[in-house]
């Protein structure tokens, strides 16, 4: 996937034709409220659990900005996972 919001998406079916109910993020913890947001919403009537961890170790300047620079397309990336997760499941 390109971006996490895919990575929500792409991850769901397979874990639904797998039967498994419930899994566990790891993530860098500047990533986590983005990751925490794609996951939760596109997860959330799937009867899949999801809970989330942050990765111990320092968060690097570049990966603050990176992450802050990112939010603004959430609006983007969350239609296009749902489109993605929909045709996924079809």
């Amino acid at each position: 996937a390109t971006s996490t919001a895919l990575n929500a998406a792409r991850t769901l079916p397979l874990l639904l034709e797998r039967g498994v109910g419930s899994a566990v993020v790891v993530c860098a913890p500047p990533h986590l409220a983005r990751t925490r947001l794609f996951f939760r919403r596109l997860y959330r009537s799937s009867g899949v659990e999801v809970s989330f961890r942050a990765a111990r170790l320092a968060p690097t300047v570049r990966a603050v900005v990176w992450e802050l620079l990112a939010f603004p397309f959430v609006p983007l990336q969350l239609p296009a996972a749902r489109a993605e997760l929909a045709r996924r499941l079809s």
